[in-house]
């Protein structure tokens, strides 16, 4: 059988993983772009996490496998027992697996990332949906946002209505949710009367309209409280963009929340984030990166913060402003080369005079390969594993 390249690669695997069961819209709903799509369709059979470069080679030595297989017992052993077999015996990296129904398996594996007040995802799916973006972006370089929204007032709601009315009320706010949302979108109940959407594919110009849809259907949508009345509820939404306003899942919940805090000073309102006087976010990061510059000899400097407009670095020799340099950025792993960035020194400062120089750089016009890069290198320094 061997493992095809490309679009038709894909294409087989889908093929492969509706006969092990899997359904249509879960392939929909899970399976990435590119060799990402060989790590999601390992994950779907065995919960397991692998790089996308581990999974294709993975995959195919699976497939190879089972072609063995089917040689040896002159039968189709199927394409779970030819992996279970590979990751037991040939390439081991389970030690004692369950055999369980699919739809078992799915139906614990929802229980536990669904609300079971709102239906909605909860906290837990949250995490790991809003790290598979980050993913993409890295990859892809598909911007999206981020939208956190509270219902207003809702405690003075429940005090006047009652916990019982006051769950009605989320789930009202559940169904305005999901109603509105694209199929694409990921609905989380975040906590208590706080909501979240992942929105892939959404700028932020489209992320702010897409609140204000929100909002307007939710003002539409008044909640019952007693047979013969009805109230209105309204919403504050805060909406976040990656990688604009944020290079980091951490960061860009912040950035959201301070959206969304502004938007509630006036309640019933829209709001997305916008950093003061700064036009890209900045991360604060423990790296070391490799200065060339004509005046001086290559030198490793420590970078303090790290934004898509430049760096902050800390160096003992002193670097003009005005000055031209190229910085050699971390590879992703020891040994592996950076990419090199053009950079100019705007600023220049000392807090001592044996302390080190604080230098500001500006990168000079930098592509999406190399903010790419910059994400990749804000996870690694702060430990998130991709």
């Amino acid at each position: 059988m061997g493992q095809k390249s490309g679009v038709s690669g894909i294409l087989e695997m889908r093929k492969l993983l509706l006969r092990a069961g899997l359904g249509e819209s879960t392939l929909e709903e899970q399976l990435g772009e590119g060799q990402q799509a060989y790590a999601d369709a390992l994950y779907l059979l065995t919960r397991m996490r692998f790089t996308p470069e581990e999974s294709c080679g993975y995959w195919s030595e699976i497939l190879q496998h089972m072609e063995s297989l089917n040689l040896t017992l002159g039968r189709d052993v199927g394409l779970r027992l030819a992996l279970c077999d590979y990751f037991m015996n040939l390439h081991p990296r389970m030690r004692e697996p369950v055999i369980v129904e699919v739809q078992v398996l799915l139906q614990k594996e929802r229980s536990a990332l669904v609300d079971e007040l709102t239906g909605l995802y909860n906290r837990r799916y949250f995490n790991d949906a809003i790290q598979r973006e980050v993913e993409r972006f890295k990859r892809f370089g598909h911007r999206f946002s981020l939208v956190m929204l509270d219902v207003d007032h809702f405690k003075r709601f429940n005090d006047s209505y009652g916990h019982l009315v006051g769950d009605d009320a989320l789930q009202t706010v559940a169904s305005v949710l999901r109603d509105t949302a694209r199929t694409s979108d990921h609905v989380v109940r975040y906590g208590g009367e706080e909501f979240a959407l992942i929105l892939p594919h959404t700028d932020a110009e489209q992320a702010l309209a897409a609140s204000e849809r929100l909002r307007q259907a939710m003002e539409r949508r008044p909640v019952q409280v007693q047979k013969d009345q009805s109230v209105p509820l309204t919403i504050s939404l805060g909406a976040a963009t990656f990688p604009e306003d944020a290079i980091n899942a951490r960061d860009l919940v912040a950035r959201s929340d301070e959206a969304l805090y502004e938007a509630k000073r006036i309640r019933n309102s829209a709001c997305s984030y916008a950093e003061k006087n700064r036009e890209f976010p900045r991360a604060p990061v423990g790296l070391t990166v490799l200065f060339h510059s004509p005046e001086h000899e290559p030198e490793a400097v420590r970078v303090v913060n790290i934004s898509f407009g430049g760096l902050l670095c800390q160096t003992p020799a002193a670097i003009l402003p005005g000055t031209r340099v190229e910085v050699v950025l971390p590879g992703d792993y020891p040994g592996q080369s950076g990419l090199r960035v053009g950079c100019r020194s705007l600023r220049l400062e000392r807090d001592t005079e044996s302390g080190p120089y604080e230098i500001a750089l500006s990168f000079e016009g930098i592509g999406e390969d190399v903010r790419r890069a910059l994400v990749r290198l804000v996870e690694l320094d702060q430990g998130v594993d991709g």
